[in-house]
């Protein structure tokens, strides 16, 4: 037998996507992925497939968080025809990444950096959100409570720290 992958065809689309967003809630990304790959070999410039995409990758970052994966999440974002959406996923990476970093005990103090990276692209993307679609102010918020919940701050840079030292 050969290991080959094959084709889906062009009119299962629809039943794919379905599939992909059903393995996300089942808490299985990576299948999701793996669908979502199936699509984008036959069509790819699918944009409702290029978003189940990168959330599959992002439900992955919380178990490892791998710069190849973190490229590719940024090279699909890239993808997607609305700047709003590119916005609005750049900042979903990035607030991902540092909920990720909160649950990090050598990583949490890097963690304010990425929700206030992840706060830049929602405010892009607030200013650009479709009638009636508020999910980067519910986001924005978000990032907010966790910040204070988590008393987090910038970090204080080398030069502060040598600063301390010598005092």
């Amino acid at each position: 037998m050969e290991l080959k992958l094959h084709d889906i065809r062009m009119d299962a689309v629809d039943e794919a996507l379905l599939k992909a967003k059903q393995y996300r809630s089942l808490l299985e990304p990576e299948i999701a992925e793996s669908i979502c790959l199936d699509v984008l070999h036959i069509d790819p410039d699918n944009q409702s497939v290029l978003v189940v995409y990168i959330l599959a990758l992002l439900d992955q970052i919380s178990r490892t968080e791998k710069q190849t994966q973190i490229k590719s999440i940024e090279r699909t974002v890239e993808k997607l025809t609305s700047q709003y959406q590119r916005y609005y996923y750049s900042g979903l990476l990035n607030e991902r990444r540092a909920r990720h970093m909160i649950t990090q005990a050598m990583s949490h103090s890097f963690a304010y950096d990425y929700f206030v990276e992840a706060l830049k692209f929602y405010q892009q993307a607030i200013e650009r959100c479709p009638e009636k679609n508020d999910e980067a102010i519910l986001r924005w918020n978000s990032c907010i409570r966790t910040i204070e919940k988590e008393k987090l701050k910038p970090r204080r840079d080398s030069e502060d720290v040598l600063v301390d030292m010598e005092s």
